[in-house]
């Protein structure tokens, strides 16, 4: 039993659908719905079963957005511990964190030209979801600005709708409702090999950023970037440099030889659900590292649970329902969004078994 909260001091949310979960390593997905009454409770009873590493937690969708209950640890949940805290809205603009941001440049391709895939992990800290205002120009609720030599803006399948995704003047700007807590926005472009050396600003700062090179020459200079291991995705390999905490318009310049030898298409899709995973690994270093340097210093109250220091096992549980849930929505989703679904689902639920220490079968659907 548990009810719609009111730390954000909007009242009861009455008569709105919420959903059981389960996640193991067995399967995962909802199991049940219901109503919330007019006080904004709801009730469900459910016999755990399966894998004993199992976790359950409840959502609910509030103005489009899906918040989520912390995992249901004992076997009568209620109060607290069954709380769902939705949102108020406010179209008034506030800087958005960026906990992580992925860069990755291809090898040229027969035409001279790199393909750039960019993904930020943005970090809505307040107490309202951000929405666009409908004044004389539409104000988007993110923007960051892109090399003027873009070609070919895409947003890609994920957290994001196409239809909430301009590229224009400069700028990728993001125009749908971000609520407190991550949302993830990948998107990729191509640039022709004369736009390198390529000088980029970092204009929020970031806590984690990385960038992937397919040139074993290629380099990145800037304040706090370093070279650290290469890694392998798709099969391919790319030189990485990474930096931590990074200020707000902090400048970086990639460079790139001249010339080199074309490389085969990027599979975005797929690619993405790998960079997905490897920046939940990165971000959750961060934040151990991060933790510990508190260590022993005093908790500052807050009103919403902190998302970074909950465990990990945690994090993947709602991440996967997260991504259940935004697949749900989708209307007869393309072979491409079924594709990166499959592959990150997968991704997670193997990352979920190795940190519960659990065997995971790859040939499971859910």
């Amino acid at each position: 039993m548990g009810e719609q909260g009111d730390s954000t001091g909007m009242g009861p949310a009455a008569n709105v659908w919420v959903t059981l979960h389960r996640v193991g390593s067995d399967t995962a997905g909802a199991i049940d719905s219901t109503r919330s009454d007019a006080a904004g409770r709801y009730r469900f009873r459910y016999v755990p079963r399966g894998a004993g590493d199992a976790v359950y937690f409840a959502s609910s969708t509030w103005d489009g957005i899906a918040y989520f209950t912390a995992p249901l640890r004992s076997a009568n949940a209620r109060d607290d511990a069954a709380e769902i805290t939705v949102f108020d809205t406010t179209s008034r603009t506030f800087p958005l964190t960026v906990k992580g941001r992925h860069l990755i440049v291809s090898r040229p391709d027969s035409t001279d030209r790199r393909t750039i895939v960019e993904v930020f992990e943005l970090s809505n800290d307040s107490l309202k979801a951000l929405v666009s205002v409908d004044t004389t120009t539409l104000r988007p609720t993110w923007s960051v600005s892109i090399p003027a030599t873009a070609m070919d803006v895409r947003v890609n399948d994920g957290d994001i709708s196409p239809n909430a995704f301009v590229a224009s003047n400069g700028r990728a700007s993001v125009y749908s409702p971000i609520a407190p807590g991550i949302k993830q926005v990948a998107f990729t472009y191509k640039l022709p090999n004369s736009s390198f050396p390529l000088a980029l600003t970092s204009e929020d700062g970031a806590v984690v950023f990385e960038v992937l090179l397919e040139e074993p020459q290629g380099s990145v200079s800037g304040q706090g970037f370093t070279a650290v291991e290469p890694v392998s995705l798709e099969g391919r390999n790319f030189k990485r440099s990474l930096a931590q905490d990074l200020k707000p318009d902090t400048r970086i310049v990639i460079e790139l030889p001249s010339t080199g030898t074309p490389g085969r298409n990027l599979y975005i899709a797929a690619l993405l659900a790998a960079i997905g995973f490897m920046m939940l690994l990165v971000l959750s270093r961060s934040m151990q590292r991060t933790a510990s340097k508190r260590a022993g210093a005093a908790i500052t109250p807050s009103l919403r649970p902190r998302e970074s220091e909950a465990p990990l096992a945690d994090r993947l549980a709602q991440e996967i329902a997260a991504l259940d849930a935004t697949y749900a929505r989708q209307q007869e989703p393309s072979a491409s969004v079924q594709q990166a679904y499959t592959t990150r689902r997968a991704e997670l639920r193997a990352a979920l078994a190795a940190e519960l220490g659990q065997p995971f079968d790859s040939s499971e659907s859910k």
